[in-house]
């Protein structure tokens, strides 16, 4: 074997090329690849123009017997013949109108730098190159060809290529070097399909109901770590099971409807927040920071209202009553800037309802079917805060809301969005109202 600078115009395309039957020339030879590989030959050209020939991976050649000078291809006849192409877009046929006008243009940028010596590998005896073929298009061969890379490991790559990592790999990654997670699961994170974890990490309302947020291509969050780790668990589990498709979330509302079958096991607490970010792939650092410094404060969410919705979509309750649950998910698709009455007295069903649920839940007394809906409210309320499931502050906040008649969260309000017919509502208001009550309701029905 020797390598060898060879002219462009010496190579011969194989006419025994093993993707194809035998031909009889090169005239063949070179039509039947253009058949056969169309506008693939075109991507080719164009990466070649680009970054030149791959230096890693030369044409294998061998002398051809009726003329020294000339040699045949036995490996690379694709990027032969698509630089045979770029040199003469006249070979191809007339029938090939289209694919011509493409080689045509790109012949016009091949001529300012045109590739005239082609670094081959010789062979002087044919046979001799076989077992390296064979290697290179015949698989793993137990270890002795190319082993390929898995998603996670192409991710890798592309992570150390383009700097970032995708969404998915940087989630895979946070799982497995948490402490408090289980080998077993850590095991079976390498069999995760990337491509369903990154469908899913890159819609907002998904990564809303996990807790996460990307920032510079980085996950980050504000939860603590233990609350991040609930959802993407299920995600994982659920990824892994046989049964379960990419056609269960391969659309904006097949990924709503499979977030909304988490149970309230599934879903991180959103007031366990820390400081300040952190990012996924630094949860380590995170963790030993955290217990140098100790406990940190809970922060509550940042208020919005420029959603359409009532309820956010990523805001997810596990409501274990069929018809309360309609209501709620009914809440999270109707457009209040066009429902905006139809979402109040929807709204104002939705709270009483979750109410009377609770009450009947835990058989609070002195409550039945004439007792104000305000003191209701305080009376759940005082019970979630007695039994540690709200905070003194919390509590204040929900019962001083709805009894205070001038407040827009107050019980006046949403009664009179029902009785009377010169109150209007505001989309605004009430999706502000929303935001301050998810705490006490998603608390509320994580006791039900």
């Amino acid at each position: 074997m020797e390598i060898k600078l060879i002219p462009l115009t010496s190579l011969l395309v194989n006419t025994e090329n093993p993707r194809y039957e035998m031909v009889s020339n090169q005239q063949e030879a070179i039509q039947l690849m253009i058949e056969e590989q169309k506008d693939k030959l075109v991507k080719l050209a164009e990466d070649i123009l680009a970054n030149g020939l791959n230096p890693s991976d030369l044409i294998m050649v061998t002398p051809y017997e009726k003329n020294e000078s000339q040699f045949v291809v036995l490996e690379g006849n694709r990027r032969i013949v698509a630089l045979k192409l770029l040199n003469n877009p006249n070979l191809i046929l007339e029938k090939h109108k289209s694919l011509y006008r493409k080689f045509k243009q790109l012949n016009e940028s091949f001529e300012k730098n045109p590739i005239v010596e082609i670094p081959c590998i010789i062979f002087s005896d044919e046979k001799e190159s076989y077992k390296w073929i064979r290697l290179k298009h015949t698989g793993e061969n137990d270890g002795i060809g190319t082993v390929s890379w898995d998603a996670q490991q192409k991710a890798r790559f592309e992570e150390r290529m383009e700097g970032k990592a995708k969404y998915s790999l940087q989630v895979i990654e946070f799982l497995k070097n948490q402490d408090n997670i289980e080998e077993e699961f850590k095991k079976q994170l390498k069999e995760v399909p990337l491509s369903s974890l990154q469908r899913l990490l890159s819609d907002p309302d998904v990564r809303g109901m996990i807790g996460i947020e990307i920032e510079n291509g980085k996950v980050v969050s504000r939860l603590e770590p233990d609350e991040v780790i609930k959802p993407l668990k299920r995600i994982v589990n659920d990824l892994l099971r046989d049964d379960f498709t990419v056609k269960q979330i391969y659309y904006k509302d097949d990924r709503l409807n499979y977030i909304e079958s988490f149970t309230k096991n599934d879903i991180p607490d959103k007031t366990k927040t820390l400081d300040q970010k952190w990012e996924l792939m630094s949860a380590l650092t995170l963790e030993r920071n955290k217990k140098e410094r100790g406990p940190t404060r809970q922060r509550n969410k940042p208020l919005s209202t420029k959603r359409k919705t009532l309820i956010p979509k990523s805001c997810i309750i596990p409501i274990n009553n069929p018809r309360i649950n309609k209501i709620y998910r009914e809440l999270k698709d109707l457009d209040l800037d066009n429902f905006c009455n139809a979402g109040a007295v929807l709204f104002r069903v939705f709270i009483e309802l979750s109410i009377d649920a609770f009450i009947e839940k835990y058989k609070l007394p002195k409550m039945d079917k004439d007792t104000k809906l305000h003191i209701k409210v305080q009376a759940v309320a005082d019970y979630l805060e007695a039994n540690g499931y709200l905070d003194k502050h919390q509590s204040k906040g929900i019962k001083t809301s709805v009894s205070d008649p001038n407040n827009i969260m107050s019980i006046n309000t949403f009664h009179s969005y029902i009785h009377n017919k010169n109150f209007n509502p505001i989309a605004s208001d009430l999706k502000l109202v929303w935001d301050n009550i998810e705490p006490f309701i998603i608390t509320l029905w994580n006791q039900i």
